[in-house]
């Protein structure tokens, strides 16, 4: 049983990805923005993240930076494996850039991929 974190500020996205990952045995936390997810990180470190963008309050982006941060003084934080879920163009320079040379990242999946498909890629990604 792994712990995963989600990271979405639509509670619909949250429950089902929780509903998912819950029915595949794994431990599951919330949190609907990158602040939340930050002390979620520190009250219980995850074994695999579901990370989305665009947020409010403290975004992917942002997010991935203060746990950057956290790593850099703890290196129980470092290379936690995540994925981004987005609606934005993954393919963007800047978005590509936030997240594609961070270590832990992944890979990146369109809003709309089955659940069950990220499932798939977390238990690649927990091996």
């Amino acid at each position: 049983m792994a712990k995963i974190l989600i990271v979405d500020d639509e509670s619909s996205i949250r429950e089902l990805f929780r509903y998912v990952f819950e029915d595949a045995g794994h431990q599951v936390s919330l949190a609907g923005n990158g602040r939340e997810a930050l002390a979620a990180v520190q009250a219980e470190r995850p074994d695999f993240m579901v990370l989305d963008v665009s947020m409010p309050v403290m975004t992917g982006k942002e997010f991935v930076a203060e746990l950057g941060k956290l790593a850099a003084r703890d290196p129980r934080y470092k290379g936690i494996p995540f994925v981004v879920m987005t609606g934005e163009n993954f393919m963007e320079p800047e978005l590509n850039r936030a997240f594609s040379t961070v270590k832990g990242f992944v890979c990146y999946f369109a809003k709309m991929t089955p659940p069950e498909a990220v499932l798939e890629k977390a238990a690649e990604a927990m091996v």
